[in-house]
């Protein structure tokens, strides 16, 4: 292999796309009225149903290019859904983490989801075994993650023993890490339907079909929640177009580098150099907010750094 892996390229753009969609949501609500609040529910439909037609013409655009459009098993859509179904329980346990005193230790905590896709990935169940170069790059990278949220939040931090925001924080990195691993089998399932039939798939058409069969399920999920919850909150979020549909743009720019570098490689790798999202986040927010980091933060991200060219060196 070589530097320039599609997957390392895939990787690093969702990172950087991830940190676009943040600081523009922040620059965004400076300019939004208070008064108009939005559940997270309003949040998870931002980004499924704003990104699903973005989503939609990417794919669209891919099978162009490649000429091989996929077949839809039922093995398919039972691992999308496992993932979409995983993913709002996620989102959830994110809101009940919001909730709580010491949020600062639960975001810490949820900062390990790439150690836990590693771990689960290594198991014979998926085979997506490590070498020693990587399984070190990827602790050196939550080390850095740790590190520069840890900064952030600074003295909210509170105690790292607070055992409900660790729990919390926990089971929702197992859950997103749970989703990426789903995310990746749905995406092979399709290339091996594809081989049954004697058509080569993309990886890439792969990918993005699996965005988009997640993205239909999630919008008449979320839609039916949030119609049971509170009708009136649609007439809230039409108030709010403008940075709704900033964020479903960006989402999935960023969903479709995450997705189609799951099917190449595994996600464990892939999240791990995604943590160049921290260098995009530093020069945004100093170029839009004028905010410099701290010396703290600048540690975090030589881990970050370190653990990215760790990896890099273990594709050689």
């Amino acid at each position: 292999m070589s530097l320039i892996e599609p997957w390392i390229v895939l990787g690093m753009a969702a990172g950087v796309f991830q940190a676009l969609r943040v600081a523009g949501q922040k620059a965004l609500s400076r300019k939004t009225s208070s008064d108009i609040q939005l559940s997270s529910w309003s949040a998870a439909l931002a980004r499924c149903l704003f990104g699903l037609p973005w989503a939609v013409l990417i794919l669209v655009v891919l099978i162009l290019a490649w000429g091989a459009p996929p077949t839809l098993s039922l093995s398919f859509w039972l691992w999308t859904l496992a993932a979409a179904v995983l993913q709002i329980l996620a989102t959830v346990q994110q809101t009940l983490l919001l909730r709580q005193r010491n949020l600062a230790i639960g975001v810490v905590y949820v900062k390990t989801e790439v150690v836990l896709v590693a771990i689960v990935g290594s198991t014979p169940f998926f085979a997506q075994y490590l070498t020693g170069l990587q399984w070190m790059a990827i602790v050196v990278s939550v080390i850095g993650v740790v590190v520069i949220t840890r900064a952030k939040l600074g003295d909210e931090a509170g105690s790292v023993w607070d055992l409900r925001s660790a729990w919390l924080g926990l089971s929702g990195g197992a859950l997103l890490a749970a989703t990426s691993l789903t995310l990746r089998e749905g995406g092979l399932a399709l290339i091996r339907d594809a081989d049954a039939l004697g058509v080569a798939l993309s990886p890439a058409v792969a990918g993005m079909t699996t965005l988009v069969g997640l993205l239909v399920i999630q919008c008449v999920v979320v839609i039916a929640v949030m119609s049971w919850r509170d009708v009136s909150e649609f007439g809230r979020v039409t108030k709010r177009l403008q940075p709704m549909a900033y964020t479903g743009f960006l989402s999935a720019l960023g969903s479709a580098c995450w997705f189609i570098g799951y099917v190449l490689m595994s996600p464990a790798l892939v999240k791990s150099v995604g943590q160049v999202e921290f260098f995009a986040a530093v020069i945004l927010t100093f170029l839009m907010f004028q905010e410099r980091p701290t010396r703290t933060e600048w540690v975090g991200m030589a881990f970050v750094l370190v653990s990215i060219l760790m990896l890099l060196l273990s594709t050689l």
